[in-house]
């Protein structure tokens, strides 16, 4: 039997390429992906700014799929529930291979090996290395985690990338009760953002650009939204932000990838605060940063990339405690795989929070 993958043959170019779909290796699974979400790392990936997913790679890290054959030894999922064919699961995009210097300290999210399969040719066995394509197929290094029946796939699909990200930060800022949380950016990670600061009773504050993305924040929990596009130039977004907060936000969360959002974000954070930066994924990109300034701040800074995989379990958990929620929302526009080339568009021009690619829908 064969399954369809969507291949980068170069920037901004996706071709849809015919695979034998694969055995899972020991410790491993394979599914059958049922829907996969374009995240803002597609954007950057399709752009060729990405340092490791280059030409000749499957596209995709976020989604969910149902597990169509399960590697020996397999029985359980990472929380230690039973696994059968064809129940729902997310999947860690991203091995930890626990043997390399940063897993060995703890810093998991950090593994030297975090892209060992993401990162090969498509050419190469078991080819489906990512989430856009018919199948995909899971090492034994990459946690997998069952869905519970009470949350839809369509609200599932997010938890392995944008949901479990910001579990990360928000760990990561110490956002408590009390605190003042600014959103920078309203896509799909800054509302799983706003809802998580919400429950963890923090004022929360979504700043944007692009003003139509506000209102959906307000109803993933936003206390605050805040039009950016009204100021004339960077010292007048920090000027707002600052009255807005009385001095400077407690935790500013910077979601943009926009290099110059970056060096006002850290001018947004009080005395002392915490600024996380999540947004600036691709190298060489730079900004004007004012070192000085920034040390008579005291602001602490603090880097996300990926998230410890068992953060994954707790994604899907809050999904499951929090229907209150329209988590379904996150993505609003449903492409075909052979479409994955309009749905990146469609992301990188801000036509949607969040993209969908279907490919076997429940």
């Amino acid at each position: 039997m064969n399954g369809v993958a969507a291949v980068m043959t170069a920037p901004h170019t996706l071709d849809l390429r015919e695979f034998p779909v694969p055995d899972p290796e020991p410790g491993g699974v394979v599914l059958n992906m049922i829907r996969a979400n374009v995240c803002g790392t597609e954007v950057h990936i399709a752009r060729g700014h990405h340092p490791l997913i280059k030409p000749g790679c499957v596209l995709g890290h976020e989604g969910i799929g149902r597990v169509a054959s399960l590697g020996e030894g397999v029985t359980t999922d990472f929380a230690g529930q039973p696994l059968h064919e064809g129940d729902r699961v997310v999947a860690a995009y991203f091995s930890v291979c626990r043997r390399c210097p940063q897993c060995n300290r703890g810093d998991w999210a950090l593994c030297s090996n975090a892209y060992s399969r993401w990162s090969q040719p498509a050419e190469r066995d078991p080819h489906f290395f990512g989430t856009f394509g018919t199948h995909w197929a899971l090492g034994r290094d990459q946690y997998v985690y069952r869905v519970p029946d009470s949350v839809s796939s369509k609200a599932a699909s997010s938890a392995n990338c944008a949901l479990s990200q910001m579990v990360n930060a928000m760990a990561a800022g110490k956002v408590s009760a009390g605190d003042r949380l600014l959103l920078l950016g309203a896509g799909g990670l800054g509302l799983c953002a706003a809802a998580l600061g919400r429950e963890a009773g923090a004022e929360v504050y979504v700043a944007e650009m692009a003003a139509t993305r506000l209102p959906k924040a307000e109803r993933f929990g936003a206390h605050h939204t805040v039009d950016l596009s009204l100021a004339a130039d960077g010292e007048e977004r920090i000027a707002m932000i600052r009255e807005l907060t009385d001095g400077g936000a407690d935790v500013v969360v910077d979601l943009t990838g926009v290099p110059s959002a970056f060096a006002e974000g850290v001018q947004m954070v009080r005395p002392a605060g915490r600024f996380v930066s999540v947004g600036s994924v691709s190298p060489k990109h730079y900004a004007q940063f004012d070192p000085g300034l920034f040390t008579r701040s005291g602001v602490t800074m603090q880097a996300i990339l990926r998230y410890p995989p068992y953060m994954l379990s707790r994604a899907v958990n809050f999904l499951a405690a929090t229907p209150h929620y329209p988590w379904e929302e996150l993505v609003d526009a449903d492409f075909t795989l052979a479409e994955a080339s309009v749905a990146i568009q469609a992301a990188e021009d801000r036509k949607v929070t969040r993209a969908a690619l279907i490919m076997n829908e429940d």
